[in-house]
């Protein structure tokens, strides 16, 4: 065989297998709590799956687990830690113990809407929680998000315009952060489940509740709930879609990169329209007749002051494990004031 003829042969041998590689697809599983019509299923999962599908021309395929099929809500950080799933969408306060670090973007008082909340939380995760909470599980986050801001709504319509209006109120909380947050406010936190939240708000077991007003209607709570504040800030719930830290490493660089990319626009554009959201859902109670309204600053300064303690306690609670719950909390403030 002639050298030349020889040539152009390994040369097509080798164009092609080239191409093959570059051709071959990486699949990987992604498991989440929510069913296909859940809100946070079309702006997590389901967005960065498309986003991903378009970036990668189809040479990253995601096959979803939706609704709990792989793990129970409070079993994902497992799931991905342990190859059940490659990724997952994990809540954080339903691993607390064992992510505790994680929980400074559920404290009260330190941001009002979810924008900005996202923005300074995605900074920590991929930093200071990064070494210190994410990797020692053996998984890292591709994005974090948050839900909608807690904020004080009561059955009467009245406006708090003093922490006294509150005084010994029974507020439905939900959460040891949110149970603190009740009690430094001088109300009394009952907690209620789901089920139950209608009726009890009907029946006057508890007088109101920290929540948020796009929830109001999964529970009909509009027929019950007649105020809320819309700057109280009183907290947030926080998500981590994690990926396994060993399939992380074995993906190429430009997975990797259009991963992270995806990632961070999912997170992002979730935040931008949760606040959306928000502010629809406040408009429309406002139409039919509710008491949506600000707080004075005179209130929240002395909402911020009662509020102090609550991030003692986390501070607290951080030392006696040995973990630097000051160093994230100064690092989570700077990120939200930048």
């Amino acid at each position: 065989m002639k050298t030349g003829k020889l040539l152009t042969i390994l040369v097509a041998a080798f164009l092609l297998t080239t191409m093959n590689v570059m051709a071959e697809s990486v699949t990987l599983r992604l498991a989440d709590q929510f069913p296909l019509t859940h809100f946070a299923s079309k702006t997590g999962s389901q967005a960065f799956i498309k986003q991903v599908d378009e970036m990668s021309k189809q040479t990253i395929k995601i096959k979803h687990f939706p609704a709990q099929q792989l793990a129970k809500a409070s079993g994902m950080l497992d799931a991905v830690k342990n190859r059940v799933a490659d990724i997952a969408v994990c809540g954080v306060v339903y691993v607390s113990d064992r992510m505790p670090l994680s929980g400074a973007a559920m404290l009260p008082g330190l941001f009002n809407d979810v924008t900005t909340g996202t923005r300074a939380y995605t900074k920590l995760a991929n930093k200071e929680l990064l070494e210190a909470e994410f990797l020692r599980h053996g998984v890292r986050p591709l994005w974090v998000s948050l839900a909608p801001v807690y904020q004080l709504q009561l059955t009467s319509k009245e406006p708090i315009t003093s922490l006294e209006d509150i005084k010994g109120k029974k507020l439905r909380t939900a959460g040891a952060i949110m149970e603190l947050t009740a009690k430094a406010l001088g109300a009394t936190p009952v907690t209620i489940g789901p089920s139950d939240f209608y009726l009890s708000l009907q029946r006057g077991t508890v007088d109101g509740a920290i929540y948020t007003i796009p929830g109001w209607r999964a529970y009909s709570l509009q027929e019950v709930l007649n105020s809320s504040t819309v700057n109280a800030g009183l907290g947030s719930v926080a998500f981590a879609t994690l990926i396994n830290e060993d399939v992380w490493q074995s993906l190429s660089p430009e997975v990797q990169s259009i991963l992270q990319k995806t990632g961070e626009a999912t997170g992002a554009g979730a935040a931008a329209i949760f606040d959306k959201v928000v502010a629809k859902s406040n408009n429309n109670m406002k139409e039919a007749g509710k008491n949506i309204y600000p707080l004075s600053p005179a209130v929240l300064e002395e909402m911020s002051a009662k509020l102090a303690t609550v991030e003692k306690v986390w501070l607290d609670q951080m030392k006696s494990r040995n973990l630097p719950g000051d160093k994230i909390l100064e690092a989570f403030k700077r990120y939200l004031n930048e």
